[in-house]
């Protein structure tokens, strides 16, 4: 805001000196020429005194702008001197430092600038050569009216304007804590949907370990070799989850975003995936290169959730065992298709939570939803022809992020 002030008394002292000019081409200003001219130098030099200063040093500007504005008052009042007084119809632009310091800035300031125009003013009223007094002759009294009027308009700026400065303030300030406010939820929202996602994914592995743990006691042979191997892998697995959930609590809840091409994050999270599901065919029919995504910590795992209710929907529709993937680029947004054969959407489903559950927890897809929201897309489920369902996932491009 200083630098904008700044800036526009560069072009009000240009169209001051203007004015100045077409006045003495049409009257001669005679002596007044000399201490008007002196006048706007004055303001030139120190509105870029001002100029540097708040560039080159770090300085309260609302003062260095309280100081410019009492400036301005005082070299109005000498253009005023020299120049007809308080009967000069410009006398007005008093009102133009009153109503700009209301606006922009405190209630204190606003009102020493105010002070000093009223003062001012008064002071070419009856402290001018050609002194105006109630009760003089008309024009006398025109000008007394004048001032008066100024009184009342400086009053009502004064308090409208510091009123609206004051509402506008409560409302920035209210915004500043909403966004806080919901920073925070997206947050407690975030680590919230990787803390189920880590319970839900954590159920498969646990599963398979406390069936291997049981084959292991009500057996007198020794695991073999295939079983602690497949220990091992459920282990790493569920640390995996434990340390994705702690990594993305340590980065402030949403982590930090990696940009990345579309195929090598669909490549990691069937990677991922298959550790679990080794069974699982997975077709892909198109790949999209050059196209790149903004990854958090937990979309990986939404998607990883999006294919094990695809590979359970197979499972509970006893087909085969084959998911197909499609990729695409829709408006500039990334398309995602994942297909199955399984029993198909409910009749009264919505296109969200509408799966038929298989034998998990039942809220794999409700999670992916929310985690995938977070990101700038959406989940939605529609019906394959030949039966099963599509689960369509749409992301936005780098160039939309």
């Amino acid at each position: 805001m200083p630098l904008i002030l700044i800036k526009l008394r560069y072009l009000g002292i240009a169209g001051a000196l203007l004015a100045l000019l077409v006045a003495n081409a049409i009257m001669d200003l005679g002596p007044a020429r000399t201490p008007l001219l002196s006048v706007l130098a004055v303001l030139l030099l120190g509105n870029a005194v001002a100029h540097v200063w708040l560039r080159r040093r770090e300085t309260d500007a609302e003062a260095l702008v309280l100081v410019q504005m009492a400036i301005d008052v005082i070299a109005l009042t000498v253009v005023l001197q020299f120049s007809g007084g308080p009967g000069n119809p410009f006398v007005s632009l008093y009102l133009v430092p009153v109503s700009v310091a209301a606006a922009t800035m405190r209630r204190s300031y606003a009102m020493a600038v105010a002070m000093l125009a009223v003062g001012l003013y008064s002071w070419l009223l009856f402290g001018h050569q050609h002194r105006m007094h109630l009760g003089g002759n008309g024009f006398a009294t025109h000008v007394t009216g004048m001032w008066v009027q100024f009184l009342i308009s400086a009053m009502i700026l004064l308090v409208v304007l510091c009123r609206f400065r004051a509402i506008v303030e409560d409302q920035r300030q209210r915004l500043a804590q909403a966004r806080e406010r919901q920073l925070r939820d997206e947050s407690l929202i975030a680590v919230g949907a990787l803390a189920a996602g880590t319970a839900h994914e954590l159920n498969t592995p646990l599963t398979t370990l406390g069936m291997l743990v049981d084959e292991c006691a009500d057996s007198a042979v020794p695991p073999t070799a295939d079983d602690y191997r497949l220990m091992r892998e459920q282990l790493s697995r569920c640390r995996n989850h434990v340390g994705a959930l702690a990594a993305l609590a340590r980065r402030g809840a949403f982590g930090e975003t990696v940009v990345q091409p579309v195929d090598e994050f669909i490549d990691d999270c069937l990677e991922q995936w298959q550790l679990l599901r080794p069974g699982v065919t997975v077709r892909r029919s198109r790949l999209l290169p050059g196209v790149r995504i903004a990854v958090d910590q937990a979309l990986p795992q939404a998607v990883i959730n999006l294919l094990n209710n695809a590979a359970d929907a197979n499972v509970l529709a006893g087909s085969e065992q084959t998911i197909v993937l499609e990729s695409d680029r829709v408006d500039g947004r990334f398309v995602l298709h994942i297909l199955d054969r399984g029993p198909g959407l409910r009749p009264d489903s919505d296109a969200v939570s509408g799966r038929a559950r298989g034998s998990g927890l039942g809220i794999g897809l409700l999670i992916s939803n929310a985690s995938i929201e977070r990101c700038g897309g959406h989940v939605r489920l529609f019906a394959r022809d030949g039966g099963g369902c599509v689960t369509e996932v749409v992301l936005p491009t780098e160039r939309e992020q």
